[in-house]
Order: C-alpha cells, then sequence, then structure tokens
C-alpha cells in the first residue's frame, strides 16, 4: 500500500466548503474549558460539514492559536456563533424548529447505536465541560439526551473523542 499524497485526496477549497451541502447537524460547546478541545471539535465538524459550531459560556472563540493547533484552519471554514448562555443557544435552536440532544449520561438517555436520526430533520448536540458534563438547566430542556455505552472502569470520554464519535455516527446514519 502507498500513502496518498495531499494532492491526490482532492479535499475542497475553504471557497468550496462554503458552497456545499452540509450535514443538519449544530454542535453545541457548554463550556468547554480546553482550547485545544475547541479545535479539536472544529477538525471533526470539519471533516464531515456540520452545518455550525456554538460556542456557549466559557468556551473560546476564534482567532486563538491553542485552537488553531487542533483545528489546522477548521475554524476558518466552519460557521461559527457565540452565546453567553448556553440556554439562550438552546431556545434559538428550538424556535428554528431543530431537535437538541445533550450527549449525557442521565435516566432514560438513549444508547448511540439506538438513535436513529431522521434524515427530514436538523438535529443540535451539546457537548459538555470537561468535568461537569451538560448543565443540569440545559439538559432540562433538551429533547432527548443520548449515551455512549462505555465498558471500562472510567465512566467518561475527552469531549473532543465524544464530539468526533457522534458527528461520525449522525453522518454516516445520515449518509451526506
Amino acid at each position: 500500500m502507498r500513502k496518498l499524497s495531499i494532492t491526490e485526496l482532492n479535499r475542497i477549497d475553504k471557497e468550496e466548503f462554503k458552497k456545499v451541502e452540509k450535514l443538519p447537524l449544530i454542535v453545541v460547546l457548554d463550556n468547554v474549558r480546553s482550547l485545544h478541545n475547541v479545535g479539536s471539535v472544529f477538525r471533526s465538524s470539519d471533516a464531515f460539514r456540520v452545518e455550525s459550531i456554538y460556542l456557549c459560556g466559557i468556551t473560546a472563540v476564534p482567532p486563538q492559536p491553542e485552537i488553531h493547533k487542533t483545528a489546522l484552519g477548521a475554524e476558518e471554514t466552519v460557521e461559527w456563533k457565540y452565546f453567553e448562555h448556553t440556554q439562550d443557544a438552546v431556545h434559538e435552536l428550538k424556535n428554528d424548529g431543530v431537535e437538541v440532544l445533550a450527549i449525557e449520561q442521565v435516566e432514560g438517555s438513549i444508547m448511540l447505536q439506538d438513535f436513529i436520526p431522521e434524515s427530514n430533520k436538523k438535529y443540535a448536540i451539546i457537548f459538555g465541560n470537561e468535568v461537569k458534563g451538560v448543565q443540569q438547566e440545559v439538559v432540562n430542556m433538551c429533547d432527548n439526551c443520548i449515551e455512549i455505552p462505555q465498558f471500562g472502569t472510567k465512566h467518561s470520554l475527552n469531549v473532543s473523542v465524544t464530539a468526533g464519535i457522534l458527528i461520525w455516527e449522525f453522518a454516516s446514519k445520515m449518509k451526506l
């Protein structure tokens, strides 16, 4: 096997990215404190053409060197918007008819493998703070919660890893 060169990958440029069809998914970061995690979420969102990212609370916004270090320019391609309070972002999403889901371990959560997104809907997924997760008040506002089954001794995953898993899962199930 031979590794492909950058030119052989046929990547679209920034201008093409702005014009192509996007995955009907909005990623919401609820008080994510690590700028490297924010950058990583931008990079995964670019890879699967997520519609936009909502940065909320203490979540840093571009331009920031620490975001760029992991985003590698994706902070310039993926649309983003800042909200001081995550609750305001959820209100806007619901007013726009978006189904809002949190990634959180709660009573009655839907296991990721059992969640089937509907092709005619737009979704928002809320990812929480690295220590505290999604705020309970925000969870209360959501239409549902999705949980990633875990089988080890830890009961959490890094927020950027979680985002990568969920974004891929939506992209593969919605067949962009």
